[in-house]
């Protein structure tokens, strides 16, 4: 499960910058957040968008901004680490194509059909997913990632603003609900697709943040379907500045089931993190699984045992059966 922490490698901007760029090109008459309430002020943006008729061009620059680059490479070498560490499938919340760029790379001298972007926002492909999910595997060539929240090139579907999520997760006030909310039936298609992979599947999560209350309850119904507890089954690879950070990053994800792998990421003094700790844990865990898999295996010496034939308990042998029955057939 790949974040957006992933594609700032490669100059996308991750969330909270993006919404600053929409807040600047769309409604710079808004005031700043006066809390870290990101979600709440993206729909006051996309409120703005609307009312003044500019949701084509909203549409146009989510496309633009996260569009393949013309002048330089869509991935890095972490990204093709990423992959040959061999997951049985991948995931992202991401909107670019970064990762199908890496996979391109990555399998250029293997026979594989190009990858596909498989779009969980796009309501006339549902299809596709179930194939991918049917797909996943150790032996998975990564012929297609899926995509949680939308591409940029279907961006009147994609999941960005609170109502999004509202929208498609199937949180949204309706008449005959009488309690909306996070404990409603799992009547989504969303919310469907992400339960089963929580269940189906251990899930790594990589340059994701781990706060998105959305994803989060899903998380914790799947706890509490299966009486789970603090059992972890899934991952989370995150940085920590300091031992308190730390310690909080791993009681906040213990209630859901996920189990950190920590990575150290200095901050500077203008609080910028230095994530390059986690680059260098992924390239040496390719290095790693890559000597195992060079690693000469010892010929095993081939035992043969003697079929013992067990002495006679009371049976006939068979040259007696066949002396008894000689003539009836």
């Amino acid at each position: 499960m790949v974040g957006a922490g992933s594609s700032a490698l490669v100059g996308y901007p991750p969330w909270g910058r993006l919404i600053n760029k929409l807040r600047e090109k769309f409604a710079p008459d808004l005031p700043e957040p006066a809390s870290d309430d990101i979600l709440t002020y993206s729909d006051q943006i996309k409120e703005k968008i609307v009312n003044s008729g500019r949701t084509n061009e909203y549409h146009k620059f989510l496309d633009r901004t996260f569009e393949s680059h013309n002048n330089r490479k869509n991935y890095t070498d972490f990204h093709c680490a990423l992959i040959k560490l061999g997951f049985c499938g991948l995931v992202t919340t991401n909107y670019d194509k970064v990762l199908e760029c890496a996979i391109g790379e990555v399998n250029e001298d293997r026979e594989y059909r190009p990858c596909e972007s498989i779009d969980l926002c796009n309501k006339h492909r549902q299809y596709r997913v179930f194939e991918f999910l049917r797909s996943l595997s150790p032996e998975n060539l990564y012929t297609s990632v899926l995509h949680l929240h939308g591409c940029h090139d279907n961006s009147q579907e994609i999941i960005l603003t609170q109502g999004d999520y509202l929208e498609k997760y199937g949180m949204k006030v309706r008449e005959e609900d009488s309690s909306p909310g996070p404990r409603r039936i799992l009547d989504s298609f969303h919310r469907k697709v992400i339960w089963s992979l929580l269940v189906m599947h251990p899930l790594v999560f990589v340059g994701f943040s781990m706060k998105d209350p959305f994803f989060m309850d899903i998380l914790e119904i799947v706890q509490h379907d299966f009486f789970l507890d603090t059992d972890p089954v899934h991952f989370a690879v995150m940085g920590y500045s300091d031992h308190d950070e730390r310690g909080e990053i791993e009681h906040g994800l213990k209630s859901y089931g996920v189990q950190p792998v920590f990575y150290y990421a200095p901050k500077d003094r203008d609080g910028a993190v230095d994530h390059r700790n986690l680059q260098n844990m992924v390239f040496e865990l390719q290095n790693i699984l890559e000597k195992e898999q060079h690693k000469p295996t010892e010929p095993k010496a081939e035992r043969v045992e003697a079929i013992k034939i067990p002495a006679k308990a009371g049976l006939p042998s068979l040259d007696e059966v066949n002396e008894r029955t000689l003539g009836l057939y």
